[in-house]
């Protein structure tokens, strides 16, 4: 089972940071996700919410930002460019790609980075816009791409769906159970829980056999995986 660093080892360091994802990598996560958005001109960061607010204390919004005013920014808080977070870890760790409110002008290009940085095999692209992979599966048959579902929804009952594009999903944890992952394995489908730092439910879904967990505490994930002491905080 992978252990997804999610944004990184982001309850110990800011998510999205190069520290975050050093800090994954010297854990032993299998797997880097990382969020992108695109900004006014075009260029693809590293950020979960429409708003710099949360990261930043900027209320601005990243798509109405150019690259060069993000720039601007502290470089504690600074979202990372998706090149340069790819030319750092390509090479050195497998990926989960999240594309935040994709649209048609600029998805396209995420695929064009896979394959400029030879990941084909070693990314998998996820999004909660089904259309959005649906049209990547169009644009890219070879691609690997997973189904995200809100935590409101019940993903047992979009499994046909997202089996006609996709091959995993990505449930909320408190979402998966042993009915789920037998549905999903029927149809070929990975499962790769968000988010999970509590051990206890680490072993629950360690015990039904899912594909992934994804977490902001990899090192407690590889601690249960591997059946390994846990660390002191946890």
């Amino acid at each position: 089972m992978d252990v997804v660093a999610h944004r990184g080892a982001s309850a110990y360091a800011p998510e999205h940071t190069f520290a975050a994802y050093d800090l994954a990598l010297a854990q032993e996560a299998d797997v880097l996700e990382l969020d992108v958005r695109r900004t006014a001109d075009g260029e693809l960061v590293l950020v979960h919410d429409a708003t710099l607010l949360r990261i930043a204390g900027d209320p601005r919004g990243v798509e109405g930002l150019t690259r060069a005013a993000i720039e601007e920014l502290d470089a504690a808080t600074r979202p990372p460019s998706f090149e340069a977070f790819l030319e750092r870890y390509a090479v050195v760790s497998r990926l989960l790609v999240d594309l935040k409110d994709p649209t048609p002008d600029w998805e396209g290009r995420v695929v064009e980075a896979i394959e400029r940085h030879e990941l084909r095999g070693r990314v998998v692209v996820q999004s909660f816009d089904m259309e959005a992979l649906r049209r990547l599966r169009r644009r890219a048959p070879w691609l690997t791409l997973s189904a995200l579902f809100p935590r409101e929804v019940a993903p047992a009952d979009h499994l046909a769906a997202a089996a006609g594009f996709a091959s995993g999903i990505g449930p909320w944890h408190g979402a998966v159970n042993a009915e789920l992952v037998a549905a999903a394995a029927a149809r070929a489908l990975a499962v790769r829980p968000w988010t999970v730092d509590e051990p206890a439910e680490m072993q629950r879904l360690l015990a039904l056999g899912v594909d992934a967990i994804i977490t902001n505490a990899p090192d407690v994930a590889v601690a249960v995986v591997r059946g390994t002491p846990l660390p002191a905080a946890a």
